[in-house]
């Protein structure tokens, strides 16, 4: 079975397993993790719960310390804390900036708190996500979801202990990325609806790893699963 290690049920209409994929499904918002939540619980899958930079700039940070509270006392407890990260293509003032980092910096102390991992949207802000992680010294785990950076920031992430997720949708510096890290840091998503329909289409990126990497369907299958089920800790 292939593992999605990133996906959004709550925007997925009436989605229903099937025995190829296990999805995680992921929220973003306070919204989305109450559904998100729901979701996991009705379908028995692991899931992950954040509130995202966007998320930050669109409904503001009055109610942080109310969300992080909800996320804390969850039951059943999440596999992880995100998305969350840090987004400059939608923060366009200094204002939105502080937001997100208040955000990201909340999250950061729940995943510590939790001891969980955490799930990172970066977009523009690479470099500088990275720098706190690596000066808070973040030992939990940490995935690199949709990654867009380069292979000298991909390599970066690996060395503080970060897997960088590969998306079904094919570039000249994705495939440098593949190249440059080793199949024991990458993990595969859809991140469904936005890129791809539905989870099963992780297989899109399993083979696309395979075709980089020169490498068998069935051992890019399996080590991205163990990657997956050593991370979210199912």
């Amino acid at each position: 079975m292939l593992v999605d290690s990133h996906c959004h049920l709550d925007s997925i209409k009436n989605y229903s397993l099937s025995d190829k994929v296990l999805p995680i499904t992921v929220g973003y918002s306070h919204s989305s993790n109450l559904k998100t939540l729901e979701i996991a619980k009705k379908l028995k899958i692991p899931f992950v719960l954040g509130i995202s930079p966007q998320a930050a700039q669109k409904e503001g940070i009055e109610k942080l310390d109310e969300w992080a509270e909800w996320i804390k006392s969850a039951n059943p407890k999440p596999n992880a804390i995100g998305e969350i990260g840090l987004d400059y293509h939608w923060a366009k003032t200094k204002e939105d900036k502080e937001k997100q980092h208040s955000v990201f910096e909340n999250m950061i102390e729940l995943a510590e708190e939790m001891q969980l991992p955490i799930v990172i949207h970066a977009r523009d802000a690479i470099t500088e996500l990275l720098n706190i992680l690596k000066e808070r010294k973040f030992s939990n785990g940490i995935m690199m979801h949709f990654f867009s950076g380069n292979e000298e920031e991909a390599k970066r992430a690996a060395d503080i202990g970060g897997s960088v997720s590969i998306v079904p949708l094919h570039s000249k510096i994705r495939r440098k990325v593949i190249n440059a890290i080793e199949l024991e840091y990458l993990l595969v998503e859809t991140d469904a609806p936005a890129v791809v329909r539905l989870p099963e289409d992780v297989e899109k990126s399993v083979q696309y790893i395979s075709e980089v990497k020169n490498l068998d369907f069935s051992v890019v299958a399996e080590q991205t699963t163990r990657n997956a089920k050593k991370f979210f800790r199912f």
